[in-house]
């Protein structure tokens, strides 16, 4: 089969063939994508003469991707969603204005920019200012009406104002080839009052009735890790921090801690550009999942 000179792809022949490769059936993807089924099995003869290749085998009553067709999928998948992207960025309302977001530090190095970037991607002309701190400082900025929303840290047992948005559990770490665990009263590297991660890990220990000093304390992960690397103390951090640290299990003597989550709070009279941005940072944690 010898392909068209055409080098230009049709998204209506892309958005058929991608239908039909989740169908399996090119009647049941003539009614999704509003065609008949002669119209769609032309579609196809189209795409297939300008590629120059069978996308699809036909068998009675269904039809299977080719070695072709599964690696051009892939291709269409790519043209539709940038098409969509690219249709959304100008469909969508220019919104203007300023946003005000707090969130903790080590959420702060952990996504951002990346969330900052990806909505400025679709609304361009909204300012974002973003604020790092601890929660504490940000819960206190955002009563005082100085920051239109904030991402706080509480504890999963804790009805703590605001939307959950994430969630993950709490897990013990010290250094991979590391004895700080070992030591009694076992040396601790926590975070500052106040802060869900630094009651959860005492409380655990407590239950356990192990022996524990605090030995470091810091409002960010990052002097956590510091002190874990350097073997001179184990920390209770988020399961999604764990890298080249040991994790610490019921076998080292250090039983679960608990699950801590990330709430996402908005002043009740945002306007639509801040409105905008929630969704956005909604949707991006959603991502992490």
């Amino acid at each position: 089969m010898q392909p068209q000179q055409n080098n230009l792809l049709e998204t209506d022949l892309l958005k058929t063939f991608a239908t039909i490769s989740e169908t399996g059936n090119f009647t049941v993807a003539a009614k999704r994508v509003f065609r008949t089924p002669s119209a769609v099995s032309m579609q196809i003869r189209r795409l297939e003469d300008q590629l120059g290749r069978a996308l699809f085998v036909r068998h009675p009553r269904h039809v299977t991707l080719t070695a072709d067709g599964e690696a051009f999928l892939v291709h269409a998948k790519d043209i539709l969603r940038i098409n969509d992207e690219a249709l959304s960025r100008f469909r969508v309302p220019q919104l203007e204005g300023r946003v005000r977001f707090g969130a903790p530090d080590d959420f702060g190095v952990r996504y951002l920019p990346a969330i900052p970037s990806r909505f400025a991607a679709t609304h361009p002309l909204v300012e974002v200012e973003v604020f790092l701190s601890t929660s504490v400082n940000l819960a206190r900025r955002f009563e005082a009406a100085e920051i239109d929303m904030i991402l706080t840290v509480s504890a999963q047992s804790d009805p703590a104002p605001g939307e959950v948005i994430h969630s993950e559990p709490l897990v013990w770490v010290g250094a991979r080839d590391g004895m700080a665990f070992s030591r009694t009263p076992v040396p601790l590297a926590l975070s500052s009052h106040g802060c869900p991660w630094r009651a959860a890990a005492l409380a655990a220990l407590d239950k356990g009735g192990r022996r524990y000093r605090i030995a470091y304390t810091s409002e960010a992960a990052a002097g956590q890790l510091a002190a874990v690397m350097a073997d001179l103390a184990i920390a209770p951090l988020p399961v999604s921090l764990v890298d080249e640290q040991r994790r610490l299990t019921d076998r080292d003597g250090f039983g679960a801690i608990g699950s801590y989550q990330l709430r996402l709070q908005k002043n009740p009279d945002i306007g639509s550009a801040a409105q905008a941005f929630a969704d956005h940072v909604r949707e991006s944690f959603g991502r992490h999942e």
